[in-house]
């Protein structure tokens, strides 16, 4: 299985390697233009330079078209030379204060390092970042996107079965039935609770809970087989009189009727009494749990 998937990765790394190659030559092959259009311009503006010079004589305003060549020839030599002083010696020339980057990488590379570690990796940063990142909200923008939440349920049914093989296959299983045995154990379910039903009474956010089980129980109540299970119930707890009187049916019609509209209401008025009285059965219990 290892091998197949070696050789999966090698073929689908295949095409990345390709559109890596062809995306540095392209990067090479603009940098080789941007470089052939800053020596022409250079190239340009000497022999404008030069022209300008050699006709200042004859017209005197040359003398302004002069000096601006001159200018863009010291402003472009200058420019390539602080450049090219920070990586190479330029033009081989063992120049003092070049090659600055060749020179002091490590030193450079220490103190890189030094300054993320102090101001990006000590503790109260990354203490601070991690309490400010919502993973939960992370993972579910991440996961509301359909195919990625597709592909990620592909990947994990494909990869159950033989995670299922090898954990029966060794000891993984006793470990985890021990360690999750004590974890429980161990673990404190009270505040835990507490913190649900605070979050869950805050604004009343129980309430969309409750609407689906509300919904649930509408269409439980639809269903004809459900009905007749629930009258068969009632049925056999109604005192023998009833069903000799043959009022059995008629009662039992009222019965599932009525919970079928209460359930209808209660759906439909946010405010229903039976609604506020669940209000208070929540806050008493968080009232109980913080007490």
């Amino acid at each position: 299985m290892i091998r197949g998937v070696t050789d999966r990765r090698s073929r689908d790394a295949g095409p990345k390697l390709q559109a890596t190659a062809s995306d540095e030559a392209q990067k090479a092959l603009a940098l080789s233009r941007i470089k052939f259009a800053a020596t022409a311009l250079l190239a340009s503006c000497g022999l404008l330079f030069i022209l300008a010079r050699m006709l200042e004589p004859k017209l005197p305003a040359f003398a302004w078209l002069g000096a601006f060549a001159e200018a863009a020839m010291i402003g472009g030599l200058a420019d390539w030379y602080a450049v090219v002083a920070l990586f190479r010696r330029p033009l081989g020339l063992p120049i003092p204060h070049t090659a600055i980057i060749a020179e002091n990488q490590e030193r450079i590379a220490d103190s890189l390092a030094t300054f993320i570690e102090v101001n990006f990796l000590a503790p109260e940063p990354v203490a601070q970042k991690l309490r400010e990142a919502d993973f939960a909200e992370l993972a579910a923008d991440w996961l509301a996107d359909a195919r990625r939440a597709d592909s990620l349920a592909g990947f994990v049914i494909k990869l159950l079965p033989e995670a299922v093989s090898a954990g029966q296959a060794s000891g993984l299983k006793a470990f985890v039935a021990d360690q999750t045995r004590e974890a429980i154990e161990g673990f404190d379910i009270g505040p835990w609770t507490s913190a649900i039903m605070a979050t869950l009474v805050e604004g009343r956010r129980y309430q969309t809970i409750l609407d689906g089980l509300l919904a649930a129980l509408g269409r439980f109540l639809l269903e004809p087989g459900s009905v007749e299970a629930i009258k068969e119930k009632i049925r056999s707890e109604m005192p023998t009189l009833l069903k000799v009187l043959g009022v059995d049916s008629f009662l039992l019609g009222k019965i599932v009727g009525s919970a079928a509209s209460l359930i209808d209401e209660m759906r439909a008025d946010p405010e229903h009494p039976l609604r506020l009285e669940i209000d208070k059965l929540f806050a008493h219990s968080v009232e109980e749990f913080h007490g």
